[in-house]
């Protein structure tokens, strides 16, 4: 079948790794970006992302566990864009609950999310105001007084992957960077030790990551969307035993979730609630608006 360009380097040499669900994932070999093509479609979508999308972040019970482990991450995540502004506006795309927003209002910034799910944004407009929440697509967003150039910085954690048009995403949130602000972009790596060890049992090949990036691709992508000083950081994340099962628990993986279900019947609780800063495949990446 004939399939659209690359988005990052414009190759048309696709070649198909496996397939699952009956969706093809392929590779583009000119960069190595990888995708599903085709998509699934949107009521496939809408089934995966139904009201128990969240359960395995335990976001509706708000534990708190759950949000100081995410917070823990989401501080290096922000430091990594380096000086801001006093009040400097945050926006972060993908924001589920805000506990992004939560550090960094909590740095004496001014945050803004965007989240398609309304569990989400309403928990957002509780905590934050409905001003500072679009519900719905990145490229459809808009804020209350507020045009091009009006944010510092822009987060796009574990959220990449998921979007139909990753280009368009992130030409929209040039425009809505001000000159010199930063993107921070979180997402699956292709070149990670998880995806070298598990190959097409990787874990994060799901039918709702549309598209997965190593070095090359996510830096092609960027500088096509008109973003300049790419770099790198390490994506540590802080997690605890009892919350890693859980998501295997969701996602299931029989091999690494039958380890896991076994540890957990012998080690101690307080152990299984500890925090501890791990790698688990992902990428963390910066560029600037060019």
């Amino acid at each position: 079948m004939e399939r659209t360009p690359c988005e990052a380097c414009e190759g048309q040499v696709w070649t198909t790794l496996f397939e699952k669900a009956g969706h093809p994932f392929v590779r583009c070999a000119g960069c190595g970006l990888e995708r599903i093509d085709p998509q699934p479609d949107d009521d496939t979508l809408a089934r995966i992302y139904g009201e128990h999308y969240y359960d395995a972040w335990d976001l509706k019970d708000g534990r708190q566990l759950v949000r100081e482990m995410k917070k823990a991450t989401f501080r290096r995540t922000l430091s990594g864009v380096g000086a801001l502004r006093p009040g400097a506006r945050i926006l972060d795309c993908g924001a589920a609950t805000g506990f992004l927003m939560e550090v960094a209002e909590e740095a004496g910034f001014d945050p803004f999310g965007i989240e398609l799910s309304a569990f989400g944004a309403g928990e957002i407009a509780k905590r934050f105001g409905a001003d500072h929440v679009f519900q719905g697509q990145v490229e459809d967003a808009h804020f209350p007084g507020l045009g091009e150039g009006a944010f510092d910085a822009i987060f796009m954690c574990d959220f990449l992957e998921h979007v139909r048009h990753p280009r368009r995403v992130l030409e929209k949130a040039r425009r809505l960077l001000a000159p010199g602000g930063t993107v921070a972009i979180c997402a699956p790596n292709l070149g990670s030790w998880s995806h070298r060890l598990m190959r097409a049992g990787w874990t994060h090949y799901k039918l709702e990551h549309l598209y997965y990036f190593n070095s090359e691709a996510l830096r092609r992508l960027l500088a096509r969307a008109g973003f300049t000083d790419y770099r790198e950081a390490l994506p540590w994340k802080t997690m605890s035993f009892r919350y890693v099962r859980d998501q295997f628990l969701a996602f299931p993986n029989a091999v690494v979730g039958s380890a896991l279900q076994a540890m957990a019947r012998v080690l101690p609780e307080s152990i299984q609630r500890a925090r501890f800063p791990v790698l688990m495949g992902e990428m963390l990446a910066y560029a600037r608006r060019g």
